[in-house]
């Protein structure tokens, strides 16, 4: 059995017992071991590597992203056709709005090119003199009431021009067919007229040897003279009402030019100005026409309908307004999330990341891996904090997702990241504050 020393000293083995001597004794053995301990620990500290990471918060999004659904014009909503969680297809109607209004104003605004198409065709056949109208396709192609209007009013209207023009070119034929009989009467004076001044002449001639042997008297002499001078004023006369004839016949020549001429050149200035209505309606219809489609609000891609705001028939939309949205299908999982400026110098493209979502429990949601897919190249600030961070975006693994974890992920599910950085030892870690402080202090200003 061992005795204490003080146990020792009662029975006189020992004459003095000195505690604070045997502590004395101690503290060497005690300061050697806390040594070791502490050189154990900064050794660990320093050669004992640790994984680092970066860490952010973001949620999960689908690789398409998701695909709001708005109404660029606004209306009053006629009947909705889906609701949340319902599977739709591209293209798939979703919503209707109220058209009566859109729907007039297409059809006016298509019934307006209808016409000014007719009108465009007709002047395109009077300009070139054309026996009939070309009407273009998109007129003959269709079997509307109001397309076959619009060529039926511009054939009655190319007939009544046709028939009035014919009328005047008639009308002028006619004075000239007239004038020409003039002409006619005219000359056969003429010829007449000549036929008797040369009878005329004879006579004159046997007066005259009659008269120089004093058998005639001079009245008698100068009788024929004036007779024949009379016949030459009149057939002077007749030929300036030939002339005159013949300037007329001209004239009515030029008007019949002038006729045609005029009237494809009045064509003309109305097709440049139609064709300058017809740009401005088609601009026009186009316009109405797709708001009139607009009313008709369709899925942009096969998902599934999700955040539908709209319960009401007669509800108005706001222009703009987010009436649902569309989670696409078959779309890779990914995390968008925020990282802070002062860690980006640690952060690149491709690095692994490890993903938990916070609002699920581990046993359901088990951690995920991924991969850094993109960093932003600037920073951006917060409206609402005023904060700035990097945007990134990470992809997840289909090999560590499971047919739970599938099942559990959904758009907008809160998720942090750990975007691994390498491995560094704990004193770096400890010591790199002071040494960031240091840098500091020494920097010149």
């Amino acid at each position: 059995m061992t005795l204490s020393p003080a146990s020792l000293q009662a029975v006189g083995i020992i004459d003095h017992y000195d505690p604070d001597a045997e502590l004395r004794g101690r503290l060497p053995k005690v300061a050697g071991l806390a040594s070791a301990l502490l050189l154990a620990l900064l050794a660990s500290a320093a050669l004992v590597p640790m994984r680092g990471a970066v860490v952010g918060a973001g949620q999960v999004s689908v690789e398409s992203r998701v695909k709001q659904i708005a109404h660029p014009l606004g209306g009053t909503v006629a009947e909705i056709l889906v609701h949340n969680g319902q599977h739709v297809r591209k293209g798939q109607v979703l919503l209707r709005l109220d058209d009566r209004v859109t729907s007039a104003d297409a059809e006016m605004s298509t019934l307006g090119v209808d016409q000014l198409l007719a009108q465009k065709a007709r002047l395109e056949a009077e300009h070139g003199d054309a026996a009939a109208i070309r009407f273009p396709e998109a007129l003959t192609n269709r079997t509307d009431p109001a397309a076959r209007q619009a060529m039926e009013d511009e054939r009655h209207a190319f007939a009544l021009r046709r028939a009035e023009k014919a009328t005047m070119a008639g009308q002028l034929q006619a004075r000239l067919g007239q004038t020409r009989q003039q002409i006619g009467g005219y000359q056969s004076q003429i010829v007449a007229l000549r036929r008797q001044s040369d009878l005329l002449e004879v006579e004159r001639k046997g007066i005259q040897s009659l008269y120089e042997r004093k058998l005639v008297t001079i009245s008698r002499y100068n009788q024929l003279e004036r007779q024949a001078a009379e016949i030459t004023g009149s057939i002077g006369s007749i030929q300036a009402q030939v002339a005159q004839a013949h300037g007329q016949m001209n004239e009515i020549g030029e008007q019949l030019l002038q006729l045609s001429g005029t009237r494809r050149a009045d064509a003309g200035t109305q097709l440049a100005a139609i064709n300058a209505q017809l740009n401005q309606q088609r601009v026009r219809a186009v316009s109405a026409t797709d708001t009139q489609d607009r009313t008709v609000v369709r899925a942009s891609q096969d998902g599934v309908v999700d955040k539908l705001t709209l319960s009401t028939i007669g509800g108005v939309v706001r222009p703009a307004e987010a009436l649902m949205v569309i989670v696409p299908d078959g779309d890779a999982m990914v995390v968008e999330a925020n990282v802070s400026p002062t860690d980006i110098d640690q952060i690149r493209a491709g690095q692994q990341v490890r993903v938990r979502f916070s609002a699920l429990s581990t046993a359901a949601t088990p951690e995920l891996l991924g991969t850094l897919a993109y960093v932003g190249a600037d920073a951006v600030v917060d409206e609402r904090t005023g904060q700035s961070h990097f945007p990134v975006r990470i992809t997840i693994d289909p090999a560590s997702m499971d047919k739970r974890s599938r099942g559990q992920l959904k758009p907008g599910l809160p998720a942090e990241i750990y975007i691994q950085t390498g491995e560094r030892s704990m004193l770096s870690y400890l010591t790199k504050p002071l040494r960031d402080q240091f840098a500091l202090s020494f920097r010149d200003n």
